[in-house]
């Protein structure tokens, strides 16, 4: 009898430590499993952010890289006009058709060389300035046109008579088809002639091409812009885009960009999408793991305190 008792009183007390041990595994795994996977879909998406912004600075520099190519074919016309006497019209004609055929990438829609003088429809004193050569035959730019009369333009003269021997952007204007463009220019001095040789930036078409070639799935560009405008900057405006981030939108993350004296803003816009969105599969998979690995703990010891009772 008294055997009997000592056997009983010892499962019991076997009972009670499987009890309370399964219990102090349960709460100790299920506790770790969870703190432990909690920081994982935090630190995903601070993985995923500086991914974003580091493609966003890759871009901001794309596009720089892109307003300096398309003004190539201006300083190549520029060194022209700059190394001669006197550049005549078959001149320029010879020159366009040559960088036409030696630039990979889009061409200028309009390049012009503007002059300063009085013909009978210049009511200005001081004279007007006037397309001499030009590439456009029906826009602003054609041949024979008064520039001074359209204000973006003489805007952009002004500035590139300010900055002398410098390339400068315009102030952005719109199209025929609301288009914005802006003119590059730089001045020419040589010894018979003095002007301003121009060419025009087509923003969407360089946006475009971004989009076609760098821009990654989930991010949108708007493109906020200010020129100078009489030895001060203009108010920046978005030229592409508007000012609320794009629908569905988690973020934008602004880049600044400074380019031949305009100053550029390029806002990106990143939505869940791009780059497939946070990895937070990792975290919930290591909260699962852990709480199937601790009851599988806590089965096993349930099975080992039963073969020792």
């Amino acid at each position: 009898m008294a055997a009997e008792k000592e056997s009983s009183d010892t499962g019991g007390g076997s009972s009670v430590w499987g009890v309370l041990t399964m219990a102090f595994v349960l709460v100790l795994g299920l506790s770790a499993s969870y703190f432990l996977s909690r920081p994982m879909p935090e630190q995903a998406r601070a993985v995923w952010n500086a991914k974003a912004d580091a493609d966003a600075e890759r871009l901001a520099s794309t596009f720089v890289l892109l307003l300096d190519h398309a003004n190539s074919p201006l300083q190549s016309l520029a060194t022209l006009f700059n190394g001669s006497g006197r550049v005549a019209a078959d001149e320029f004609e010879n020159t366009i058709d040559y960088l036409k055929g030696h630039t990979s990438d889009a061409f200028p829609e309009s390049m012009g060389f503007l002059t300063k003088s009085q013909p009978s429809s210049c009511s200005d004193d001081d004279g007007c300035w006037m397309v001499a050569y030009s590439t456009d035959t029906s826009g602003v730019l054609r041949p024979g046109s008064d520039v001074s009369r359209f204000g973006p333009t003489i805007t952009t003269i002004n500035t590139a008579l300010e900055n002398e021997n410098s390339l400068v952007i315009g102030s952005v204007f719109e199209g025929e088809t609301g288009s914005p463009y802006s003119y590059y220019a730089v001045t020419i001095r040589n010894t018979r002639q003095f002007g301003v040789v121009v060419s025009l930036i087509d923003y969407e078409s360089v946006v475009a091409r971004m989009y076609d070639e760098w821009v990654p799935h989930g991010m949108r560009l708007r493109l906020e812009a200010s020129f100078s405008n009489g030895g001060e900057m203009t108010t920046p405006r978005f030229i592409i885009g508007d000012e609320e981030s794009e629908e569905g939108s988690s973020r934008s993350i602004s880049v600044p960009a400074e380019i031949d004296g305009a100053q550029f803003n390029l806002v990106w816009d990143v939505t869940e999408d791009y780059a497939g969105g946070p990895q937070t599969l990792a975290g919930t998979f290591a909260l699962y793991a852990g709480i199937f690995a601790t009851l599988f703990l806590v089965l096993l010891i349930r099975s080992l305190f039963r073969a020792a009772g």
